[in-house]
């Protein structure tokens, strides 16, 4: 089973507006006055062809190369990784500190199905099942640290988890499992749980746990199959719990859900149309405790989205358009608040070292800030935006102003000020990457 069209790169808000998502999934840790202040960073854009690269500060664009094309663009080091397109298998490198270098190919011939980097640090898989992990500055991929050679390239999703990564691997090379091995090379490979993590969105963490939404039938790609278990494990590695092997979770409810506050929301009844995405309509909301496994009807319709709210509350939109709060105890909806906002497509948080920052709601009408402890909405002032884009850890939404020619600007997380980033008409947002 493939993942669902929920989780790709690119989502449309409507027909004027859509949402580049890089942020990972919501944090369930509360606002913290003690978080550390958020980082500045680069954002990387093309204008008219061309990269360029500015600061999030503002300041002069700098142009690093003409005629760019690529994309799941990643940094590391000095340098940025990438694929030319969605069917290429050559992993791309591009200095970041030489305007004048050519894009090299890092992975030498091999056929890169999966990469990832983390820190100065790049995880690659290849079609043979060879998962490499490679210092950003060696001469090329196989340079680097060879973790296993028994990774199953057909399920090709893996997660770095402190300094574990867990992957897809061939048992007794027949049976496919979600293992974990050190990130450094080092210690034998751990078996997790029979099954396949058919996306790193699936692998999520909190202040001390992660969880695991792992698939037991990951070769049934016909039709439905109750085969989602979710599994619980110390976040620094351990053994895993299934918290819910007895009533495994429908493959389209959880492809159509998401993580926040502890929870897993997914959609009971939820089908695929003609086009392969999935019908909110015809779905009822529940969530998973990533605590208990047990679930909690949460809305009687479809629930497209959630975000945390304070540390018991979930934001959410529905198959309608509509957003409300609810807060659940001891495993029960005890109180929902519709908001006054309609045509809503996403509702996200921002996030600074695991705290939510803020919670944001994307409507056809503009973007919004929720008030956590009024929970009213306030109108983030001149945003007028085609493409935006945000990261975890860096303070600002960032979006290609429309009514200023499709420059780049920075929006506060209040919604009170914006700030124009770049003189040049920006086409696309391709990476927002920490200094």
């Amino acid at each position: 089973m493939t993942i669902g069209w929920k989780w790709t790169k690119r989502l449309a808000v409507s027909a004027a507006a859509a949402v580049l998502i890089t942020a990972g999934a919501a944090a369930s840790a509360a606002p913290s006055a003690e978080a550390a202040a958020a980082q500045k960073a680069d954002i990387y854009y093309v204008s008219n062809g061309d990269l360029y690269r500015v600061n999030t500060e503002g300041g002069a664009s700098q142009r690093l190369r003409r005629n760019f094309d690529g994309i799941e663009l990643k940094p590391a080091g000095g340098y940025m990784y990438y694929m030319y397109d969605e069917n290429s298998t050559t992993l791309l490198r591009l200095s970041l500190t030489d305007s004048g270098a050519k894009a090299a190919d890092f992975g030498k011939s091999k056929r890169i199905v999966h990469f990832d980097t983390a820190g100065d640090t790049v995880y690659a898989m290849d079609d043979y099942g060879v998962l490499y992990a490679t210092p950003a500055d060696a001469a090329q991929l196989t340079d680097g640290v060879k973790l296993t050679d028994m990774a199953d390239p057909k399920f090709p999703a893996f997660k770095i988890v402190g300094d574990r990564i867990y992957f897809n691997a061939l048992k007794d090379g027949r049976t496919t499992w979600v293992a974990s091995k050190k990130t450094d090379g080092s210690g034998s490979v751990q078996w997790v749980a029979k099954g396949t993590l058919d996306n790193a969105y699936y692998a999520h963490t909190d202040s001390s746990r992660l969880y695991l939404m792992v698939n037991t039938n990951p070769k049934e790609t016909r039709y439905s199959t109750d085969c989602m278990v979710l599994y619980s494990l110390p976040k620094k590695g351990g053994a895993a719990k299934a918290l819910n092997a007895k009533s495994p979770l429908d493959a389209n409810a959880v492809n159509s859900g998401g993580w926040a506050n502890g929870y897993y929301v997914f959609n009971k009844g939820i089908r695929p149309g003609s086009d392969g995405r999935s019908d909110y309509s015809t779905g009822v909301g529940y969530v998973i405790s990533g605590t208990t496994g047990k679930t909690t009807k949460l809305h009687g319709t479809g629930v497209y989205e959630i975000a945390n709210v304070g540390s018991s509350s979930l934001a959410f939109n529905d198959a309608k358009g509509s957003a409300y709060v609810a807060t659940l105890a001891n495993g029960k909806v005890t109180k929902t608040k519709k908001l006054s906002l309609s045509g809503v497509g996403y509702v996200r948080n921002l996030t600074n070292q695991g705290a939510v920052r803020s919670t944001v709601l994307f409507a056809g009408s503009g973007a919004y800030v929720l008030d956590p402890a009024k929970l009213t909405l306030k109108k983030m002032v001149g945003v007028e935006w085609d493409l935006c884009q945000y990261e975890d850890d860096v303070a600002g939404i960032f979006y290609v102003n429309a009514a200023d020619g499709g420059r780049l600007y920075r929006m506060n997380e209040t919604g009170t000020k914006g700030v124009k980033l770049t003189d040049e008409k920006v086409s696309r947002i391709v990476l927002i990457a920490k200094n």
